[in-house]
């Protein structure tokens, strides 16, 4: 993309515009929500990223206006509008959490979602004060229950991953720092559908929701939280919010994290493109949004193909990058190839050094070949080695792997600030 600046040798041709000045490697955000890993060790300052190689804007992208070739954004900083020219662009805004109407679910008091680095430093701060609170002398029974009842809602990857974080937090670090506080904590993991892990083989589907519930976690399937509602508790010092479940139940929470669904950001919501039932931006076997081939691309969580869409997943979007990549490089014509989502199968980490791994599918679409699904400590093994092998610097390649251990040998910092 280039500037509505006039031409130069000092402008760069690549510009990359997020309101966010970094990278970040989401599949690790539940380790830093509770300290097992810390948030620079999965994050990529954009400016590092691309060197020389282009250049970079801290805005939100607002609108397109694609005969005039422009895109309409506002400074994250003083909320100045601006455009930037471009002759080809790639759309890769990603998604936001959907909350499905429910108007009580908003960020804060209690309620965070978990995309971003600020949340998962939103949901560390509140655990840690949650425990800090019912440490404090003349605390009442009921209130220490309260608040630490931690409910999670979504039963997919990420949910039962903070699940399992959270679990090995309380068995490992609340256990050694606060030992009176163990026995007030309780864990809800609440899912609209049938089953945990949607997209998984129903083996380990029924494999994750026993080990959760041999570990006292409160599972509950086809159950919606339907609002949240503040309360006044007998004897509270603290605000109290509790949720209200589709059959009938309550569940009084000092901490909710919703990761129960996604939907287009507003920004794709608003675009004068063809969309897909879901709001999709559709695009065609090569990544092209239908109707401006030669000019837009669109790709991850933000775009689906008409005739095959694929699963919001890192690994679709980060083969498709490198698909565009090829095309932008020159090293594969426009339409010289279209692009071929390879499966590498689904993984999860459950806790107390357990993971999953589903190998059903492997491969490209037609030629998939079915690998034996896995469970415990090599499936962890393979998670971790897998995600260590997704870092874009050497940094992190360094730091991620002493976390791990640093969390192991030492514990997890329940520092606030």
């Amino acid at each position: 993309m280039k500037s509505n600046q006039e031409p130069s040798e000092s402008v760069p041709e690549i510009r990359i515009v997020s309101p966010s000045n970094h990278f970040v490697f989401t599949p690790l955000l539940p380790s830093t929500a509770v300290g097992t890993l810390e948030f620079r060790a999965i994050q990529e300052p954009i400016r590092k990223v691309l060197g020389k190689n282009g250049n970079f804007v801290q805005a939100k992208a607002m609108s397109l206006d694609h005969q005039e070739k422009s895109l309409i954004c506002e400074s994250t900083h003083d909320k100045q509008k601006f455009k930037i020219k471009y002759e080809k662009l790639v759309i890769a805004v990603g998604v936001k959490t959907n909350t499905f109407g429910i108007q009580s679910i908003e960020e804060g008091d209690g309620i965070y979602f978990l995309k971003h680095l600020y949340h998962a430093r939103n949901i560390r701060n509140n655990i840690i004060d949650s425990f800090e609170k019912a440490a404090v002398p003349g605390t009442s029974m009921k209130e220490r229950e309260r608040l630490l009842s931690f409910v999670v809602v979504g039963g997919g990857p990420t949910s039962c991953e903070f699940v399992a974080e959270l679990y090995d937090f309380v068995t490992s670090d609340v256990k050694r720092l606060y030992p009176e506080l163990v026995k007030y904590v309780r864990v809800s993991l609440v899912e609209a559908g049938p089953a945990l892990l949607g997209p998984f083989d129903s083996k380990l589907q029924e494999y994750t929701k026993s080990l959760f519930e041999t570990r006292d976690i409160d599972v509950r399937l086809a159950t919606a939280v339907t609002s949240v509602e503040n309360y006044n508790g007998e004897g509270f010092r603290f605000p109290a919010r509790k949720a209200l479940l589709s059959d009938g139940t309550e569940l009084p929470f000092g901490t909710l994290v919703w990761s129960a669904g996604l939907e287009p950001v507003h920004f794709t919501q608003n675009l004068d493109l063809p969309k897909g039932k879901n709001g999709r931006i559709i695009v065609d076997e090569y990544l092209r949004v239908k109707g401006h081939e030669g000019s837009i691309w669109a790709m991850g969580d933000a775009a689906m193909s008409e005739k095959e869409p694929l699963p919001q997943l890192a690994q679709v979007a980060r083969q498709q990058g490198i698909y565009l990549s090829k095309i932008f490089n020159k090293k594969q014509g426009e339409v010289e190839e279209p692009f071929k989502y390879f499966s590498l199968g689904s993984m999860a980490s459950v806790g107390q050094f357990k993971g999953l791994y589903d190998g059903s599918k492997v491969g490209v679409k037609g030629e998939e070949v079915d690998v034996p699904g896995m469970t415990g400590f090599v499936a962890l093994l393979m998670w971790r080695f897998a995600y260590w092998g997704r870092q874009t610097s050497i940094e992190n390649k360094v730091l991620i792997p002493m976390y791990w251990l640093k969390s192991f040998l030492f514990g997890r910092d329940i520092s606030r600030f």
